[in-house]
């Protein structure tokens, strides 16, 4: 069975319309509400560590992303954020989020609202920071959160297997050769914990094969405009055998790459899972 949602709204709004002698102007806000609402969302975090810039390859990353309705935010180190003020950055990245001066428990529930972080400047003392369990800087604390929960994460940067432990070479700068091959063996760790390290002009086919299952930007883009709860299918994620259906199945089918999961009727779906898949564009087809 098969029904196109948003055609169903239409006659509907136009009946309400009617009924209630609605104006073409109240008539037409409502349309761009109900437009909104139903649009898919593919929210993003991005750290920035350091004080120095994303390179421009993975800033016209960064904008290939948000032109595809990525909705994209950033937290930065305070190293950073001096660096780079917020104005400068805007001009540079375009549309963008900050979330600056976080607390703990506001680190702790990141990974509830972006399924995905990506790294776009990764220093060695995060990298130490992050392995060691230091938390006095705030993108050890991301990092480490992400990793912890099992979520993705994506770092510009050359994976281990390619770093050469060269004095003269980032990010092993003026390092004695005991803390450059310490380092290495921190970049393994992250990668062995699930971090992958991608070039910065292949930033934006590893976010979209991450939301989209394939690394065509092109392809991409015509999913970002096509509404996935424009149909409502028969079909779709097998539900859990228990009575609820909550924001860890969601974010699960999310990670399949599924994009919407079937509720019976004798299943309870929790508000937060709703809200999970209102944000990451999963339809729950009860």
């Amino acid at each position: 069975m098969k029904y196109d949602l948003h055609r169903v709204l239409e006659i509907t709004l136009d009946e309400l319309a009617q009924a209630l002698g609605l104006s073409p102007e109240a008539v037409e806000r409502c349309r761009q509400q109900i437009v909104e609402t139903l649009r898919p969302r593919w929210p993003v975090l991005f750290l920035a560590t350091g004080d120095q810039p994303p390179s421009d390859a993975a800033i016209e990353s960064f904008r290939r992303l948000t032109a595809l309705g990525i909705e994209a935010s950033l937290v930065r180190s305070h190293s950073f954020a001096q660096a780079w003020p917020s104005q400068v950055l805007r001009a540079r990245l375009g549309a963008v989020s900050l979330l600056d001066d976080l607390g703990a428990e506001q680190t702790r529930r990141l990974p509830d609202c972006f399924p995905l972080l990506c790294v776009l400047t990764l220093t060695s003392n995060t990298v130490a920071k992050t392995i060691l369990g230091l938390y006095d800087a705030v993108p050890p604390r991301v990092l480490r959160v992400f990793l912890e929960r099992g979520q993705a994460v994506v770092a510009v940067g050359l994976p281990p297997q390619r770093l050469a432990v060269d004095e003269e070479t980032a990010p092993f700068w003026g390092l004695p050769q005991a803390v450059r091959l310490w380092l290495l063996e921190g970049y393994r760790t992250l990668e062995q914990w699930g971090v992958e390290f991608v070039r910065d002009e292949q930033l934006a086919e590893a976010v979209c094969r991450r939301f989209f299952g394939h690394e065509n930007i092109g392809a991409s883009a015509q999913s970002a405009t096509r509404n996935p709860r424009s149909e409502i299918r028969a079909e779709g994620a097998e539900p859990p055998a228990r009575g609820f259906i909550t924001s860890d199945d969601v974010r699960s089918a999310w990670m399949r790459r599924e994009r919407q999961i079937a509720v019976p009727r004798h299943v309870t779906v929790t508000d937060e899972a709703r809200d999970f898949a209102r944000r990451w564009g999963i339809l729950l087809v009860e």
